[in-house]
């Protein structure tokens, strides 16, 4: 199978889209993978297809109001009615799991890269190789900056589709730092100072989340911190290495952050994710980390003017720490009642157009790279995407992905619950003790 990697795409990106454009695969060969173009017949009108997602197109979000846009498309193109059923983001891959083995599996669902181990661990989705094969060519799949390259292949077959990337940063509220006039750090050191000179009267200046409620710290906290530090959360055969010097120096700053430098509330250890965003958009908190898939909606909530990205700090100022890189895909779960349907639906959602309308609207940086040569790539509203893809050019990780992705932020998060509690913790041992526990859960 042809391969472009990664690396090189986001390289194109910096460089501009005539980097593309000028190759085998601008403008002239958009049309391949259009829904509109691909099917003028409308062979499943009046069916009913069901999906499993965390977005709704009727929702206020910009993402969900981007949905409600390719939706549409969809509904025109097709005649097929779509059945959402939502439930919360950190939900959906254990309720996939649960309802394939129950036998009352949705057509169509979005899976997370982080989980998509732990689905097919389980056996829980629609092998989409022979899909594949049959809608594109060799050259055709070049265009894609995730499916065909690790880690969304797993076993060397393909089994989602991902309709969108989403690195992450450091989130910096312009306006407090100014007004306590002081600038964006590089480094942790510069992070913590930047942090007391906005700390106080019911605000603080850095926040990440703790609580076990939404289990994604591995890829918000751990995998940054710890990889920005040279250390390894995980070595090549999965086996657990978070108790290396650069972990134990992590998990002792982000319990300093509490305890030492008292930036960042006890609280803490009880917030979820969606919380910490609340509290940056609230204007309670100056900086956390976050990813580009919620960009528009804080942007909207703080004004663009008050709202800075930067790169995710490290102890070198020259050398910063990766943007982590993940994503939703669509997949068809086993035991689906309409797989080319379903099939057919993922294709719209990775459509040109599709991609195009999540870009424009939901401000989601597309996972094709023929997409970044259509006109709205070329404005000054898109401009901040290639600040994004500067970034993890210079700088990214995939998100860790193995089946055991869930006990893995579990049992980290145990760890940092016991560091927040215990200023005196022997933070090594602690962590000695957590890798062991992993290792004997993961059978590594």
């Amino acid at each position: 199978m042809a391969r472009i990697t990664r690396r090189r795409f986001l390289q194109l990106v910096g460089q501009g889209s005539t980097a593309i454009a000028g190759g085998t695969l601008g403008t002239a060969g958009l049309g391949w993978l259009s829904p509109a173009l691909a099917q003028v017949q409308r062979p499943y009108a009046g069916q009913t297809m069901s999906h499993w997602d965390f977005l709704s197109p009727d929702g206020k979000s910009a993402r969900e109001i981007a949905i409600k846009e390719i939706e549409s498309r969809f509904k025109e193109r097709t005649g097929v009615t779509v059945a959402f059923q939502t439930m919360p983001w950190q939900d959906l891959g254990t309720k996939l799991i649960a309802a394939v083995q129950a036998g009352n599996a949705p057509d169509n669902s979005r899976v997370n890269l982080f989980a998509l181990k732990m689905v097919l661990k389980a056996d829980s989705l629609v092998n989409l190789d022979p899909f594949v094969k049959k809608a594109f060519t060799d050259t055709d799949r070049k265009d894609f900056t995730v499916d065909f390259t690790p880690p969304a292949v797993v076993n060397g077959s393909t089994w989602t589709m991902q309709i969108e990337t989403i690195p992450k940063a450091l989130f910096v509220r312009k306006d407090m730092l100014a007004k306590a006039g002081v600038k964006p750090p590089r480094t942790w050191a510069e992070l913590v100072e930047v942090a007391k000179a906005v700390t106080g009267n019911g605000k603080w200046g850095y926040m990440y989340n703790g609580s076990k409620t939404q289990l994604n710290q591995v890829e918000t906290i751990f995998q940054p911190h710890i990889h920005g530090r040279g250390g390894h959360i995980l070595d090549a055969s999965e086996k657990a290495t978070f108790n290396d010097d650069a972990a134990v120096r992590s998990y002792q700053f982000l319990a300093d952050c509490v305890h030492k430098h008292k930036i960042t509330p006890p609280q803490v250890i009880g917030m979820t994710y969606d919380e910490v965003t609340d509290a940056f958009k609230a204007g309670r908190v100056a900086m956390f980390q976050e990813g580009a898939h919620r960009y528009r909606d804080v942007a909207k909530a703080v004004g663009p003017e008050n709202l800075e990205l930067v790169k995710v700090p490290s102890d070198d100022p020259n050398h910063p720490s990766p943007s982590v890189v993940t994503g939703w895909g669509l997949g068809i779960p086993r035991g689906s009642k309409t797989p080319d349907l379903s099939w057919d639906y993922i294709r719209e959602y990775i459509s040109p157009e599709a991609q195009e309308i999540n870009a424009r609207i939901a401000g989601l940086p597309p996972s094709r790279k023929s997409v970044l040569s259509l006109p709205y790539f070329q404005t000054a509203d898109a401009a901040y995407m290639r600040w994004w893809m500067d970034y993890v050019a210079q700088r990214s990780e995939i998100v860790i992905n193995v089946g055991t992705f869930a006990q893995l932020n579990e049992v980290m998060v145990d760890a940092l619950h016991k560091a927040l509690t215990n200023p005196s913790l022997n933070i090594k041992q602690t962590l000695d003790e957590s890798v062991k526990t992993y290792n004997q859960m993961a059978r590594v």
